[in-house]
């Protein structure tokens, strides 16, 4: 049976993200009330991958929330991160059993550390560490589909910059890179590797 997964109400938000939304905002709420300041920020963007055996799905829609949290004399903050990002193609076309096409997606955990600097309104950061990928990959096409997945686990380096907007909004940009993944679908040896940019939306308590 072929998976409905690009339906609007998904396209908007997937089930994995409000899933990581719930968790990040229990997170975040847990952590006001313990530590001395934090962050909850929604990430979304574009994700580009390294491996060209992601094509035509290498240039991959992604959303993300990121808490980072810790004490008052903390020399970096803990983070953790949430992102799912994914995409469709056209891998091939034939005259009686028409498209073949390819629907993959990434769902990732990050847990690293953050430095946060305070210029005024303006926090610049940067930040890096362990990241734990799923990569799930269906083919379709006139005479039925197949699926595969594989997980993998790597690491990112992060920054950007936000400005805080009165007491707690925060408005601003993200980046980040992944390497050193390595996957393997339909026998086909491969990386999860990738860059991505995206707007940044949340808010904090410091």
């Amino acid at each position: 049976m072929t998976r409905q997964r690009f339906d609007p109400i998904r396209r908007a938000m997937p089930a994995p993200v409000l899933r990581a939304i719930v968790l990040g905002l229990g997170v975040a709420f847990l952590s006001t009330a313990v530590f001395a300041g934090g962050d909850a920020n929604f990430i979304y963007g574009t994700r580009s991958m390294n491996d060209d055996a992601w094509e035509p799905t290498d240039d991959q829609d992604v959303y993300g929330l990121t808490v980072d949290f810790g004490g008052k004399d903390w020399p970096v903050y803990i983070a953790v991160s949430y992102f799912d990002s994914e995409d469709e193609g056209e891998l091939a076309s034939f005259p009686i059993l028409g498209a073949v096409s390819l629907d993959s997606e990434l769902s990732e955990w990050d847990l690293g550390v953050r430095k946060i600097w305070t210029v005024k309104s303006v926090r610049p950061f940067v930040g890096g560490g362990v990241s734990v990928i799923d990569a799930d990959a269906d083919v379709d096409s006139a005479i039925g589909s197949t699926s595969d997945s594989d997980d993998t686990e790597g690491l990112y380096v992060e920054g950007g910059v936000y400005w805080r907007l009165g007491e707690a909004f925060n408005l601003g940009l993200h980046g980040r890179i992944v390497e050193g993944t390595d996957v393997t679908l339909f026998d086909q040896d491969g990386d999860a590797d990738y860059w991505q940019i995206g707007a940044l939306l949340g808010f904090g308590w410091k």
